[in-house]
C-alpha cells in the first residue's frame, strides 16, 4: 500500500513540475547603456562608429572640427593677447583698422523709397558733411543692425565728430541718399574667443585683409570624443557634418556587464521560477553547442498572450554580441 501511495505522488510531482529541461529561444540585449557625448561644441568632423562595434574606455572615436575666426576689415594686428594653447575667455586679439574714421549711421534722413530704406553689407558708399559739403569720403558698409549699420572709411577726409549724408553715387543725387550718420575715431577691433586657442595665424604688426582667418579655438580642451566605457555601440546618433552642442550625445555603449539574454516564458512555466535559479545557454554562433553558465535576472510580465519576459544573466558575458541567437535551458 505504501509502495502504491509513493509511487502516486511521484507521478504527481512529474505532472506539475515545469519542463524546466525545455529549451527556450532568445536573443542578447543590453539592460542599459552608457552615452558618448562631445565634450566640445562645433561641426562633427569624423565619426569612426557602427552599431555592434565593440569599443575601448577611453578610445576616440571621432573629433569636432575647431571653429574659425575672420576679420571683419583691413587693419593692422595691434595686440595678441593668448598664444596657442592658452584657455581665452575675452579678448584674443586686437588689429587696429586701415581707416582712422568710422560712421555709425541710420536709414533715418535716407531718401524716402524702398530702395534706399534697404542697405547690404559691403555696400560701398559716398559721404559729405551736412554742414557744407566740403568734407567728402568713400565708405563701405562693414556691419548692419536693423536701421542702423556701421561704415569703414576707405579715402576722404572727414572730422572726428562731425554728420553725414550717405549716398549710393558719387555726384549725391538726394534720391540716392541712404542715411545720416556721425564720424567718431576708428578704435582697435576686439575679437573675442571662449575656449582654447588652438591656432594662432597672424602675428602682431602683420597687416590683415577682411575675411582673412585669424586663428582657431574649440570650445573646451579636448576637440576628440571618446569612449566613455569599455562596450559594444547600439546605437550611433550624429554624423559627420552635423553641428553639435556641448555636451551633446553622439553613441551609446553597453558595456559587458549590462550585456543579458532574454527569453520568453509560459504563464504555467513561470511560478517555478525565480531570481538567481542557475540556467545554461548555448551561442548559434558555436559550432560544439558549449553549454556556458547562467543565472535568472529579473521576470516581468508581458501583457497580451499570458507569458513573461525574463532575463538571464550569464556568468561571463565579455565576449556576447549583441543580437546573438542563443537557446537557453533553465534549471541546470
Amino acid at each position: 500500500m505504501l509502495k502504491r501511495s509513493l509511487t502516486l505522488l511521484a507521478a504527481l510531482a512529474l505532472a506539475t513540475a515545469p519542463a524546466l529541461a525545455e529549451v527556450y529561444p532568445g536573443t542578447t540585449v543590453a539592460r542599459s547603456t552608457v552615452p558618448v557625448v562631445a565634450e566640445s561644441g562645433g561641426a562633427l568632423e569624423t565619426l569612426s562608429l557602427l552599431p555592434g562595434q565593440r569599443v575601448a574606455a577611453g578610445e576616440v572615436l571621432g573629433a569636432t572640427a575647431v571653429q574659425k575666426l575672420f576679420a571683419t576689415q583691413d587693419g593692422t594686428v595691434a595686440l595678441c593677447h593668448a598664444r596657442e594653447g592658452d584657455a581665452v575667455d575675452g579678448a584674443v586679439l586686437e588689429i587696429a583698422p586701415t581707416s582712422r574714421y568710422t560712421v555709425y549711421c541710420t536709414v533715418e534722413s535716407a531718401y524716402s523709397s524702398p530702395e534706399t530704406q534697404l542697405v547690404h553689407s559691403g555696400e560701398q558708399l559716398y559721404l559729405r558733411c551736412t554742414a557744407n559739403g566740403t568734407h567728402r569720403a568713400v565708405g563701405v558698409i562693414t556691419a548692419i543692425d536693423g536701421a542702423e549699420y556701421r561704415v569703414e572709411i576707405i579715402g576722404g577726409e572727414l572730422y572726428i565728430g562731425e554728420t553725414v549724408y550717405l549716398y549710393r553715387d558719387a555726384d549725391f543725387t538726394s534720391s540716392a541718399r541712404v542715411g545720416i550718420g556721425t564720424v567718431v575715431s576708428a578704435d582697435p577691433e576686439i575679437y573675442e574667443i571662449d575656449g582654447i586657442l588652438q591656432e594662432l595665424c597672424v602675428t602682431e604688426g602683420e597687416a590683415v585683409e577682411r575675411g582673412e582667418l585669424l586663428l582657431t579655438w574649440s570650445s573646451a580642451a579636448a576637440t576628440q570624443i571618446l569612449s566613455s566605457a569599455e562596450g559594444i555601440v547600439t546605437a550611433v546618433l550624429a554624423e559627420p557634418g552635423q553641428q553639435l552642442d556641448a555636451g551633446q550625445t553622439v553613441a551609446e555603449i553597453a558595456r559587458a556587464e549590462d550585456l543579458c539574454i532574454e527569453i520568453l516564458v509560459s504563464e504555467d512555466a513561470i511560478a517555478h521560477l525565480a531570481p538567481g535559479q542557475a540556467a545554461t545557454y548555448t551561442r548559434s554562433d558555436d559550432p560544439d553547442e558549449t553549454a556556458l553558465g547562467a543565472v535568472i535576472g529579473d521576470i516581468s510580465f508581458v501583457a497580451g498572450d499570458g507569458s513573461y519576459r525574463v532575463t538571464i544573466l550569464p556568468d561571463d558575458p565579455s565576449n556576447l554580441p549583441l543580437g546573438l541567437d542563443v537557446a537557453v535551458r533553465l534549471g541546470e
